[in-house]
């Protein structure tokens, strides 16, 4: 039998790397600029804000998928996942209703015409994969998205 792998990396995607990198640097070059305590603080709040909230690797362990980010998880329950499929690019046309857009991840609520209403914790477009839960739909992105399906179906097969 073979062994189910249960941890992913989060690989970045050409836009977030220059998203990240480039809000970065603005925010840097303006606290560098404008050294006033004010401005340094909105600079650091805003960058270590967004990175508590990126994503950094998936896991799945004890019944849950666990979406790690910065010194803690946002984990879903398994047993809410009714299905799992590699869809890439399921983001494409999406609009952000709520959250971040492109500074260390897409991360939060987004709408376009084919997956309606969903969440993301996405950090590669083109690696997507939906996850159908009892309570939405749900976009991640794992290194090896086909892998990552075939793990959770299985999971999902045993419970």
């Amino acid at each position: 039998m073979e062994e189910i792998r249960k941890t992913f990396k989060a690989p970045w995607d050409w836009l977030l790397i220059l998203m990240t990198s480039g809000i970065t640097l603005l925010l840097l070059g303006l606290n560098y600029y404008t050294p006033d305590v004010i401005t340094t603080l909105i600079t650091w709040a805003i960058i270590l804000g967004a990175l508590g909230f990126g994503i950094f690797g998936y896991h799945i362990e004890g019944g849950k998928l666990k979406i790690l980010r910065l010194g803690w998880s946002k984990d879903i329950d398994i047993s809410n996942i009714t299905d799992v499929e590699y869809r890439p690019h399921a983001m494409t046309g999406s609009v952000r209703t709520f959250g971040i857009g492109g500074l260390f991840g897409y991360v939060g609520y987004f709408r376009n015409s084919i997956l309606k209403s969903y969440k993301a914790y996405v950090t590669h477009r083109n690696k997507t994969v939906v996850l159908t839960t009892k309570d939405g739909d749900i976009v991640i992105s794992p290194d090896d998205p086909e892998t990552f399906v075939a793990s959770l179906k299985s999971i999902l097969k045993d419970n």
